[in-house]
């Protein structure tokens, strides 16, 4: 075996095994976060967590911007959302022993506001390029939507004074443990994993993009599949644990928080940074299989406000489905063919 690739291999097997040990402190600790603030673990999954571990994405994505790869930071933030929402959610809802729920309402206002983002970035994108000017509107966005998520959770909880039973009930599992730990404790966790998460997610990118490199991928379709794999790395390792504690709130609420800020934060202010470009055809092909992707986990989880091991099933076979169309139909027609 070559050397140089033996290396990229080593970096994937410890990135996988670092995530996931620090996965699971970044669990327990966000989760006693939302202890700490009362406030639903939802929203806490929402803001807090998902801004943690989109931090790979956004990172990747305002370098690509800057070295003069426009085409891979829009990938790496169009394709991370796909990534969240069929393997993530499906893998969690997989493994899960009960069904993943979510808090009613903040879903339909975060579900709504998402595939707004989603469609105002397709309009902008028409024309093959997201500029600076589009990049900080979906960041203006952004602030928007939270400013107002957290009036809304504020006004819930001043009318109704305890959490939803739902989520007290997805908790269960850990709540005890969580409650006997000190301030310091909650915080090492929280930060170790945030750290954790982090540095695994560089190693399993160096390996990751190594290896495609060397079979020639486009820089469109590396950031649809290699970057935004690797990057998408942390929610995954993190719904998925989530939902194994039977911390469904944390896990369903990191994703669609990270859906969100992968098009309005990650797209934006790499946006913002250099003005992001791609072919009409992989934009043509990008954002409709988007909504169909976001859709139907959004249309699952509207039905009792839950995902079934079922679902998880369905979300994986659209993954699929989405890579089967991108190398079958998409990259032998918009010049991104793999060179090996």
């Amino acid at each position: 075996m070559d050397l140089a690739l033996a290396k990229e291999l080593l970096y994937l097997v410890f990135a996988v095994l670092i995530l996931w040990k620090c996965a699971d402190w970044f669990v327990e600790g966000a989760v006693g976060v939302a202890e700490r603030m009362h406030v639903p673990q939802m929203l806490v999954g929402m803001v807090l967590v998902s801004i943690a571990t989109t931090s790979p994405e956004l990172m990747t994505s305002l370098m690509a911007a800057l070295k003069g790869r426009p085409e891979t930071a829009l990938g790496n933030a169009v394709g991370s959302v796909v990534i969240d929402a069929s393997v993530a959610l499906g893998l969690a809802a997989v493994v899960s022993l009960i069904p993943l729920r979510a808090d009613p309402g903040i879903f339909r206002t975060t579900a709504a506001f998402l595939l707004f983002v989603i469609g105002c970035a397709f309009v902008f994108t028409l024309n093959g390029t997201l500029g600076r000017a589009e990049g900080a509107l979906l960041v203006g966005m952004y602030a928007t939507y939270t400013v107002y998520s957290y009036i809304q959770v504020k006004r819930r909880k001043e009318e109704k004074g305890i959490e939803p039973e739902e989520i007290q009930e997805e908790v269960h599992q850990i709540e005890e443990k969580i409650a006997n730990m000190s301030l310091g404790k909650i915080a090492f966790l929280f930060g170790v994993g945030f750290a954790g998460v982090l540095f695994g997610s560089h190693l399993l990118l160096l390996g990751a993009e190594g290896i495609a490199l060397r079979i020639g991928m486009s820089n469109v379709v590396m950031g649809l599949t290699v970057t935004a794999i690797g990057t998408s790395t942390p929610e995954i390792a993190t719904c998925v644990t989530a939902a194994r504690k039977g911390a469904g709130g944390i896990g369903i609420g990191n994703i669609l928080g990270a859906d969100v800020l992968n098009i309005c934060w990650v797209a934006g202010l790499s946006a913002v940074a250099h003005p992001l470009t791609a072919e009409k055809v992989d934009v043509y092909f990008m954002f409709p299989a988007v909504f169909v992707v976001v859709g139907a986990m959004l249309l699952m989880l509207r039905r009792d406000y839950q995902l079934t091991r079922g679902n998880g099933m369905v979300l994986l076979g659209l993954a699929i489905a989405f890579y089967a169309v991108l190398f079958g139909v998409v990259v032998p027609n918009s010049g991104g063919e793999v060179a090996l």
